[in-house]
């Protein structure tokens, strides 16, 4: 299935515990039977990443858009290895 990483960010989300409030369910990782949100990352200059699984991408676009993200990029992947959960880095 095709792949795609966002590149923006996303209002109060350098707040932890709103970062945790908007993905701690798994119901905020699958918005639908053909989408898959498998890693958000939080950087250190307020930018996040988002990769998704998707049929089209549009439908990553849409969960960006519900999310509130000002998206400054969206790019296929071509290449991959990692495992995700959400965690606070200090």
């Amino acid at each position: 299935m095709p792949r795609w990483i966002a590149i923006g960010t996303a209002p109060g989300w350098d707040d932890v515990d709103k970062f945790r409030d908007e993905m701690s369910e798994s119901s905020k990782w699958r918005p639908d039977p053909r989408t898959t949100i498998t890693t958000v990352t939080a950087l250190a200059d307020g930018r996040m990443l988002a990769e998704c699984h998707a049929v089209e991408q549009g439908l990553f676009d849409a969960w960006l858009e519900q999310k509130g993200w000002d998206v400054e990029s969206v790019t296929p992947i071509s290449h991959i290895a990692q495992a995700g959960s959400v965690w606070e880095i200090s």
